[in-house]
């Protein structure tokens, strides 16, 4: 009996120095449970969740991201970019309307985490634009393609815009899914100060003291693994998601085509489909197919180039956007 209340306070004081340890050295909240600081959603019954209006925050990660300023604008998107016309006088600048122009898709990609303003994707788009052009971004990390869609039904005029620019990121973009653009919001989502909790199964190993203790943790993490093969849970462990994904490609007409027709329909002028690089493997066909009412340009190889960064779990550097912004803008001025 002894021996046994002596391990017990041995694993009970052993827990509270480490714990303490982490405590001082790591910051709260746990930096990898929420990428955003406090503040950054709000509940919606539509979405389940939306951005923040006029949120004045940082994006924070482990990895090359930590406490990056972002300011959402009145909608709670990302700064629109505008650009004027370089080569009119600014009489000419008042008289001709700007092209206006949205993008959406590509989730966190699309939104740019971990990039400053200037460093986003549309804002780098409208930089190499020699046409005055104003570019809203209407992507949203943990959002898909068709919520996008659905945000451009709901919280904006879809008719205003010449151009939409749709970016193609996740396996879900390149299949057909009759419901690709249902909106069924999941019940009571969790949520920390604010902040949307992203789904790490390793917190199913922890429930709620995962979130509360850095030994919990960090040991559901290292539990994880043979959790999952002792459930037969083998994708999970992350080796072979896209492989799966592109073995199961169906061949209905995939969702970045049925989003361009509905686009289409709500009265956008043209629309440019970009199939984006991955970090862990190029998603989709070998051969993309072409569209007859919109326009597709494919930049899956584009990490082959030298100046390809990644930042934040494969999240497209500075450089990487400028890489990519630069096809863009061109395919977008042959548009026009």
């Amino acid at each position: 009996m002894r021996r046994i209340v002596s391990l017990v306070f041995s694993i009970t004081i052993g827990w509270m120095l480490c714990e303490s340890l982490l405590r001082i050295l790591v910051p709260l909240p746990i930096f990898y449970s929420t990428w955003f600081t406090e503040g950054v959603h709000q509940r919606d019954k539509s979405f389940g969740f939306v951005f923040r209006p006029d949120y004045d925050g940082a994006m924070r990660n482990v990895d090359q991201v930590w406490m990056e300023p972002v300011r959402l604008d009145a909608r709670g998107f990302r700064q629109p970019a505008v650009q004027r016309d370089r080569h009119s006088s600014s009489t000419q600048n008042s008289a001709k309307q700007p092209v206006r122009i949205v993008m959406l898709g590509g989730a966190s990609m699309g939104f740019g985490y971990g990039l400053a303003d200037d460093e986003t994707l549309h804002h780098q788009v409208a930089q190499r634009l020699p046409d005055a052009c104003e570019i809203d971004l209407i992507s949203w990390p943990g959002f898909t393609l068709g919520q996008d869609v659905q945000k451009m039904t709901q919280m904006l005029e879809p008719s205003q815009y010449d151009v939409a620019v749709i970016l193609a990121y996740g396996s879900d973009d390149y299949v057909y899914q009759s419901d690709w653009d249902t909106l069924d919001p999941p019940g009571e989502l969790p949520m920390i100060d604010s902040v949307m909790i992203p789904n790490d199964p390793a917190a199913q190993l922890g429930g709620e003291l995962y979130w509360d203790s850095y030994v919990v943790a960090g040991t559901c993490r290292l539990l994880r693994v043979p959790a999952n093969l002792l459930a037969g849970n083998v994708r999970e462990l992350g080796a072979s998601q896209e492989d799966a994904a592109n073995e199961n490609l169906e061949s209905g007409k995939p969702q970045i085509l049925l989003a361009s027709e509905r686009l289409k329909s709500l009265g956008v002028d043209s629309v440019l489909i970009v199939a984006l690089p991955r970090q862990t493997g190029m998603l989709g066909p070998a051969v993309l197919p072409d569209f007859a009412d919109a326009t597709m340009i494919d930049l899956r190889q584009e990490p082959e180039n030298r100046r390809f960064d990644w930042i934040a779990y494969g999240h497209y550097g500075p450089d990487a956007v400028k890489q990519l912004a630069e096809k863009i803008a061109r395919v977008i001025e042959s548009l026009g």
